[in-house]
């Protein structure tokens, strides 16, 4: 067995930190697990309590559950995607695997166990490309015994798996813009199909309209959505969920505050701090065969994770142009159309 180091860039938010190394703990495979903390330096005195919590944290709390525990400690404020990058850079350059994760999860006794098992037994199938310890609160179609399974339109980054030489590639595929270069093709071969609606819709504006680029330029669970389809590769996610999220809480720099759910079970509402995780103390892998279901799970994520209807719409007349006139046709008709709905909002 090959265990994974994990990765966790942090600055301020230190409730969330201390319960995520806390869960940590207490997984029985923690005593294998290399352990880093990127702790960037508050970059102004709005952000020095919570960090000055964690620092303490760190200072007088006891890490020796784990094989290594290492604190980064930045003496500038790097900002959040250059702390985490740095991280990534590090482990790259000493691992051949490594687990990420946000610095506002909870995760199960068996989160360890469960991701080092998976990156282990995948790591030769070039068709799977991540391993992610979070799952939707679905009911998925799997066999009764199944504990986890594979699945082509979702890379849910909230404690993810990610092999080195698979990830460098994914990387230099997205960082270049080559993803987005290629919207005509995947238009073409129909891999828009495999995509949710909330992936096509930001796929489709980013190559088309060029709103939010970044999210398909960077490595964001938007952008690796994408990336599943347009590459034809899979993720390996478990049937319970292994993490919980605290990030919607309004402290997170991207999560939105669903701190008022209405009782609305949707992605954008959804009571994610009370999901049910996974409570068993082991895990036992055993993966879901059954290429069947892989349709009706991606209707049950659709359905749960869905955008207005006219969004839905108005992309797909842009993928309909691109399959058949082209993609500067569909450039020009978004242009055209935007420029015509704000000359309606002028008096």
């Amino acid at each position: 067995m090959i265990y994974a180091p994990i990765i966790i860039p942090t600055m301020c938010r230190a409730t969330h930190f201390i319960r995520l190394v806390e869960s940590l703990k207490r997984n029985s495979w923690a005593c294998y697990t290399d352990v880093y903390v990127g702790l960037d330096y508050p970059p102004s005195e709005k952000y020095e309590k919570g960090w000055t919590e964690i620092c303490k944290y760190l200072e007088k709390s006891d890490f020796s559950v784990f094989k290594k525990f290492i604190v980064f400690k930045r003496d500038v404020n790097l900002g959040a995607p250059k702390n985490s990058a740095a991280l990534v850079q590090y482990v790259q350059a000493h691992y051949d695997r490594w687990i990420q994760t946000d610095d506002d999860c909870e995760f199960s006794k068996n989160f360890l166990e469960y991701m080092d098992k998976c990156l282990y037994e995948f790591e030769e199938d070039e068709n799977i490309f991540a391993v992610t310890g979070y799952s939707y609160p679905l009911d998925w179609n799997v066999d009764n015994a199944a504990t986890c399974f594979s699945q082509n339109f979702n890379v849910a980054m909230w404690g993810t798996g990610f092999w080195r030489e698979k990830r460098v590639r994914a990387d230099r595929f997205v960082r270049s813009g080559e993803m987005l270069g290629k919207v005509k093709d995947c238009v073409n071969k129909r891999s828009y199909e495999c995509m949710l609606d909330a992936c096509l819709v930001e796929y489709v504006r980013a190559a088309v309209a060029m709103r939010k680029p970044w999210l398909m330029t960077k490595m964001t669970d938007v952008a690796l959505r994408a990336y599943l389809a347009i590459e034809n590769k899979y993720c390996i996610s478990p049937v319970i969920s292994k993490v919980r999220n605290y990030g919607f809480d309004g402290s997170g720099q991207f999560c939105i505050n669903a701190s008022e759910t209405d009782g609305d079970i949707s992605a954008q509402k959804y009571d994610y701090e009370n999901q049910v995780i996974d409570g068993l103390d082991f895990f036992e892998l055993v993966l879901d065969k059954d290429e069947s279901h892989l349709s009706d799970n991606r209707k049950k994520l659709n359905n749960f994770d869905s955008r207005p209807q006219e969004d839905v719409l108005y992309v797909r007349r842009l993928v309909w142009l691109i399959a058949h006139l082209g993609l500067n046709c569909a450039k020009i008709y978004h242009y055209v159309g935007a420029l015509f709905r704000r000359m309606r909002k002028i008096p």
